[in-house]
């Protein structure tokens, strides 16, 4: 199987968008989930999309950063769209882990840093709701930022949660089987 080097960009979905005119679940649906850092909570925010991932009033998101705010639904449709698909979790997995079982807790094998240097985008603080951003990003970083693994993947660890194509095995009795996200 083959996977793309980094998570899709901002950059790169808004082309789908625009190819296609797709609206996302958190468009359609009017809001999205964001954490306020000041009241250590999580809420839904009126017009946060994967354009405005705070909300209409922040920051737009950064054109080389992974795109987030799209639901397993969109990513599925971008990935059509592209003519590619979302990884299996078995596939993610054995990607996630150089194609080997090393029994290492990162890509990279064991630690945070090298040296002084992070070596992922990852929370550092108490999640969700404050994070010291040590490793100089408050939320996502541009994609490709770190180091890379040695499969030349970038932030399979770390930066954002990324969908896969399966369910998970843990059924919900009011919404059915829920979807998988790796990394983060």
């Amino acid at each position: 199987f083959w996977m793309d080097k980094t998570p899709v960009t901002v950059s790169e979905f808004e082309k789908f968008v625009e190819s296609t005119g797709y609206q996302t679940d958190a468009e359609r649906f009017g809001d999205a989930a964001v954490s306020d850092f000041q009241q250590r909570a999580w809420y839904l925010q009126k017009g946060a999309t994967w354009r405005f991932p705070q909300g209409p009033n922040k920051a737009r998101a950064p054109a080389d950063h992974p795109v987030t705010q799209v639901s397993w639904n969109d990513a599925q449709a971008y990935a059509k769209w592209s003519g590619k698909c979302l990884p299996k979790n078995a596939e993610w997995e054995h990607a996630g882990r150089n194609a080997q079982d090393t029994g290492s807790t990162y890509a990279w094998g064991e630690g945070l840093k090298n040296g002084e240097k992070w070596r992922a985008n990852f929370w550092q603080g108490e999640f969700p709701h404050f994070n010291t951003a040590k490793d100089g990003f408050l939320t996502t970083s541009p994609v490709g930022y770190f180091e890379q693994t040695v499969l030349g993947l970038f932030d399979i660890s770390g930066n954002v949660w990324e969908w896969v194509a399966d369910d998970s095995p843990v059924e919900r009795s009011q919404t059915g089987l829920e979807k998988l996200a790796r990394g983060g």
